[in-house]
């Protein structure tokens, strides 16, 4: 994928970071443990970091088979975790549909740590990066991926989008859904093709000192023709372990063919000045956000921008989610040090049943006093309530935010009375609408619609902020 920086050029030269990325999922098919190891082989002849994104089963079968040898080939790439049983059922949106945001993390964890744990202790080394398995997304993932200190989301869904740039959700830097995309397809003149596309990309980012071209694939795509999940877990069905079936084959040679070709694919692109391959661990250190405490005057000065719309800004070199100007406002309001906090969005929103709230007038006093209760929390990190007690008023977080920012923007004390604001969350507006997600990838059940994670996603926006390079 490529994300174009918006940095001036240096002596007109591109600047190319490659993340090759490669989802390890197929513990069925034994010809994919070849593959892999064929793969590996190929990319350290040349020196070339991959990144291998590893299913929990996926490991342990490696493991339990004694292939010593494809995990020593892997020794020097970097690892990602793809889910404990990717495709078994329920997979990860279909539990987590009927849970809350704090209940789903603490029910993803565990049903999903097991799988990260075997595979660091089978790697040897530390989980990076995470994607989702095929489409099955959920925003309490997030909590637990935070948790367990991984700090990249790797993939391409498509249902956070923030116009095709980089952007940090759920306390993660989110490398998904960006702007464009290319890979070298698997058919017979799928090299040249590559080519013409990689020289377009390459000469786009001549005018940036900075650029990342992002391509993915599954090793089992080298030896099969079809996916290993569709032959057993298509359509919600569970096919028993003792009756699992591989994919389908290749024909003879064409693994070889294939393998040959993406070498020669990235020894096209590594003849180019100034690329380079790199893991997602690298991508992380090129982000600049800060994470320090900032001045009272940007406070006031993000303050006075708000009005009734929450959302995140970019001030000061910085970007700032809504979840951290709350906690800038809220600091502010107290006297705490300045520093931006993640918090996660709320359990409900101002539409939910039951939710009516007060109107008219408060002190900002009693703001205050309802400012100080200590908030929620979700597997450590805390998370806003949906409601904030001010003066006997039930008012909610988006409300509370920005009659906090009108607050400090006309500089009122603690004897004022501020007319309450009432916001929208304008973040809401990037997490898609469409809850049905069945026709989206073939292991759902054709009907499946995920209402539920569809409006947490919304809520989960007040962690949603640009990623700057």
């Amino acid at each position: 994928m490529l994300i174009v920086m918006p940095w001036k050029a240096v002596n007109g030269l591109a600047n190319v970071k490659v993340m090759l990325w490669f989802d390890v999922e197929d513990y069925i098919t034994p010809q994919a443990q070849e593959s892999l190891l064929a793969l590996l082989r190929m990319l350290n002849r040349r020196n070339v970091k991959g990144i291998f994104k590893i299913v929990g089963e996926k490991a342990r079968r490696l493991e339990r088979d004694g292939r010593t040898d494809i995990w020593a080939e892997m020794s020097g790439h970097e690892i990602g975790y793809h889910t404990d049983m990717h495709s078994e059922h329920p997979v990860s949106t279909e539990y987590l549909e009927r849970c809350g945001f704090r209940d789903g993390a603490v029910e993803y964890e565990a049903r999903e740590r097991g799988g990260l744990a075997d595979l660091r202790r089978i790697a040897g080394k530390p989980a990076i990066c995470f994607g989702q398995a095929g489409y099955a997304w959920a925003p309490q993932t997030y909590a637990a991926l935070k948790h367990w200190g991984i700090p990249v989301y790797l993939d391409d869904h498509d249902h956070i989008r923030l116009d095709g740039r980089p952007f940090w959700y759920g306390g993660l830097l989110n490398l998904t859904n960006l702007r464009g995309t290319m890979r070298m397809e698997l058919v017979a003149d799928g090299l040249e093709k590559a080519k013409e596309q990689f020289d377009e990309l390459y000469a786009s980012l001549a005018s940036e000192p900075v650029g990342f071209v992002s391509i993915y694939y599954h090793p089992c795509e080298f030896a099969c023709r079809g996916f290993w999940d569709a032959a057993n877990f298509a359509r919600g069905r569970n096919t028993p372990r003792e009756e699992w079936r591989p994919a389908p084959l290749r024909p003879e040679g064409e693994t070889e063919r294939y393998l040959d070709m993406l070498g020669r694919f990235i020894d096209y692109t590594l003849s180019k000045e100034n690329v380079e391959y790199i893991g997602s661990e690298q991508a992380l250190a090129l982000e600049r956000s800060g994470t320090g405490p900032v001045e009272p005057s940007l406070v006031k000065e993000l303050a006075a921008g708000i009005g009734n719309a929450l959302g995140f800004r970019i001030a000061g070199g910085r970007s700032f989610s809504a979840a951290e100007l709350h906690s800038l406002f809220r600091r502010y309001l107290l006297g705490m040090e300045l520093l931006p906090e993640l918090l996660y969005g709320p359990e409900a929103d101002a539409a939910a049943p039951g939710a009516e709230v007060g109107a008219g007038a408060i002190r900002v006093d009693d703001v205050k006093r309802a400012l100080a209760v200590e908030y929620p929390e979700a597997l450590g990190t805390p998370q806003l309530p949906e409601t904030f007690e001010v003066g006997g008023v039930r008012v909610h977080a988006v409300d509370l935010t920005c009659t906090m920012a009108r607050i400090i923007a006309d500089g009122l004390g603690d004897g004022d009375r501020v007319e309450l604001v009432r916001g929208a969350l304008e973040s809401a507006k990037h997490a898609g609408d469409d809850d049905l997600w069945g026709p989206r990838w073939i292991i759902f059940p054709e009907e499946l619609r995920v209402p539920n994670v569809v409006r947490m996603s919304k809520l989960q926006t007040w962690t949603l902020k640009p990623a700057l390079f």
